[in-house]
């Protein structure tokens, strides 16, 4: 980290270290090598994934949080001021440093050797699949900073784990994880925190302003959907119909994966996703927006799909989410049409039958999860009341409400 006029401000501390006892890993998690070789999971690719996650919470609240890609990433200098969004405050930025540190142990490598290609009928290429690892994470938080709570990493991490997954290559159904022995969180705790570090008096002494700006089209946990899928098996050899998979059914790697009690079935939905009956005639710079691509203009996918993990001996379970933004959409794209069409879709369950085989039975959509939308299966606003100021804003209630819900299963 860069040492700059501010690194003074931060005095040295003793602090008790942090320990979330235990990460379960339910779908294998990406390592972060690009030739996939690496048997160890870098503390850097999972704080990147917590600041994701933790952006689209802040842009969610009314919270201001940069891209910290881009140009208009922090900090920035306005009147002889220096400003940081509340992110950056966090989880660091040019000129300030990061409130926390993680130190992870454990897991192992789900298989030795190359990529896995997993290529759905009538396509070319198919999608390449690395291994990750396996097993279970130790999971250490160790603050940098007085005024850091663990608030700030827990209920990002929770809401990540319970509906989405953390790490890289989501969108290919890596990262599901379950924390274990955390007791209750309460989205208020965030909150605290966040005004905490925020507060006036202490940027003062940091020598720099909070910034405040309109958030432009980036994630926004308002405009994210989660859905959760269960299907029944009749027998543990069931992936080996799926088209696409069973081709490589014999393969040594594929059978290490199976081990692990995942399946990588999400190529064969994303597949089914961008060139299904219902999308094959989807414009293309469409599809590419929605689904990513690696030509000219590279864009990632906005729409992410888990592996196939086990939940007992005859049902399984696997996430799609994503966040499809309610503004500056292509021309031609329906929001509202596409999030209903995949919803019923998937509460039908029939279609599952085309590419998971005839073995598997009683697909059902378990949670479909949108904040303020007909669609959400769960009534969050009526169950859950966090807030004890009655005056507080009716739409900031709402949101806060819909976190709340978010922290639990």
């Amino acid at each position: 980290m860069l040492e700059t006029k501010f690194n003074k401000s931060f005095p040295t501390f003793q602090l008790p270290q942090k320990t979330l006892n235990k990460i379960k890993i339910k779908t294998p998690i990406w390592t972060g090598d690009i030739d996939s070789k690496s048997d160890l999971l870098k503390s850097t690719g999972i704080i990147g994934s917590l600041r994701w996650w933790t952006e689209a919470i802040l842009r969610g609240i009314g919270k201001f949080a940069c891209d910290p890609t881009g140009d208009e990433r922090c900090p920035k200098e306005n009147d002889n001021e220096t400003l940081y969004c509340p992110s950056c405050l966090i989880f660091g930025a040019t000129g300030i440093k990061r409130l926390f540190r993680l130190e992870i142990n454990g897991g192992k490598k789900v298989y030795d050797g190359g990529l896995i290609n997993i290529k759905p009928p009538g396509r070319n290429r198919g999608w390449y699949l690395g291994s990750g690892l396996i097993g279970e994470l130790e999971l250490n938080i160790i603050p940098l900073d007085k005024n850091f709570d663990e608030n700030l990493v827990l209920i990002p991490l929770a809401i990540a784990s319970n509906w989405g997954g953390i790490g890289a290559k989501t969108q290919l159904g890596y990262g599901v994880v379950e924390l274990e022995n955390i007791g209750e969180l309460k989205f208020k705790n965030f909150q605290n925190a966040l005004n905490k570090i925020l507060e006036e008096k202490r940027l003062n002494n940091l020598n720099i302003k909070k910034r405040n700006k309109t958030n432009d089209n980036l994630p926004n946990i308002k405009e994210m959907f989660f859905a959760k899928i269960q299907f029944n098996v009749e027998n543990n050899d069931w992936w080996k119909e799926v088209d696409g998979i069973k081709q490589i059914s014999e393969d040594p790697r594929m059978i290490e994966w199976e081990k692990t009690n995942s399946i990588p079935i999400s190529p064969v939905i994303k597949n089914w996703l961008r060139y299904g009956d219902g999308n094959k005639n989807m414009d293309r710079r469409i599809q590419n927006w929605l689904f990513g691509t690696i030509e000219n203009d590279k864009s990632a996918s906005k729409i992410n799909i888990s592996c196939a993990y086990k939940i007992n001996d005859t049902t399984w379970e696997f996430r799609i989410w994503g966040w499809i933004p309610i503004n500056e959409n292509p021309k031609g794209f329906d929001r509202e049409d596409f999030l209903n069409t995949l919803q019923q879709s998937l509460n039908d369950g029939s279609f599952l039958e085309s590419f998971l085989g005839n073995n598997k039975s009683n697909h059902k959509l378990i949670f479909w999860r949108e904040f303020n939308s007909q669609r959400d299966t769960v009534k969050a606003n009526e169950n859950e009341n966090e807030n004890e100021n009655e005056n507080e804003n009716e739409n900031e209630n709402e949101i806060n409400n819909y976190l709340q819900s978010l922290l639990k299963i």
